[in-house]
């Protein structure tokens, strides 16, 4: 009887993960999802009773993310969501359509039949919370239909430096939707023009409508005063009339 291989029996690794590591993961994903607002404090305690976990493993992730520059560092041990001046807004401004632009033009070039009817069940599912006024899911499916995307691109390079963006301006994405009427069609107006180009096999076009979807929340910011609480909705579960990028 020969050695025992993983093929023969077909299984392959186990994927151990930590406690820290699910926690680092979900606030990660809070926080591109714009689920804590700008200078909103994090305290270790209440996290962890919010996990269900230990202090420690909610400690680790922090720091983790105060390294990624997601979270600011405070005296007492605690965190907070950065607030970011405009000239820090349109500096991410300006790497976004220049990252995400590039990523988006390989993912067209890339992308097959199957892959844009994904994207195409997203898009409906993010115009029917648009129109349901429901921002939560509004801002889950666009975040949903960007990566889609960019990972149809095939670069390990891209993606981190985008996730990256995202998780330093996840919390004005929320705020943006707060202000924005994103009902019949109007949120998911540039995925609509994105995935129609994708069908046309057109790269370069597919790139233009993500860099309009990237430069319409930052209009919506400079046309409001950022610095201040949302109007509506700002707390899980909250409803607004979506359009988020």
């Amino acid at each position: 009887m020969g050695a025992l291989l993983a093929e023969t029996i077909g299984v392959g690794p186990v994927i151990r993960e930590t406690v820290q590591e699910r926690v680092y993961a979900e606030l990660r994903k809070l926080l591109m999802q714009g689920r804590f607002q700008p200078g909103q404090a994090l305290k270790i305690a209440e996290v962890a009773g919010v996990f269900g976990t230990s202090v420690q493993p909610v400690r680790e992730a922090i720091r983790q993310l105060i390294a990624e520059r997601a979270l600011e560092a405070l005296p007492n041990r605690s965190a907070r969501v950065p607030e970011w001046d405009r000239a820090r807004l349109d500096d991410l401004h300006k790497a976004r359509i220049v990252i995400e632009g590039l990523t988006a033009e390989l993912a067209a070039a890339r992308a097959t039949g199957a892959d844009i009817a994904r994207l195409v069940k997203i898009l409906e599912a993010e115009i029917e919370a648009d129109d349901a006024s429901r921002v939560e899911a509004s801002v889950a499916q666009n975040r949903e239909f960007h990566f889609s995307l960019y990972r149809l691109s095939g670069s390990a390079v891209l993606l981190p430096i985008i996730e990256s963006l995202w998780l330093q301006f996840g919390p004005y994405i929320r705020r943006s939707a707060e202000f924005f009427d994103g009902r019949e069609g109007r949120g998911a107006k540039h995925h609509v023009e994105a995935v129609r180009a994708l069908r046309q096999r057109d790269p370069a076009k597919v790139r233009r409508a993500i860099e309009r979807d990237i430069g319409r929340v930052f209009a919506i910011l400079a046309d409001m005063d950022f610095e201040r609480p949302a109007r509506t909705g700002s707390g899980p579960g909250g409803t607004s009339n979506g359009g988020a990028s």
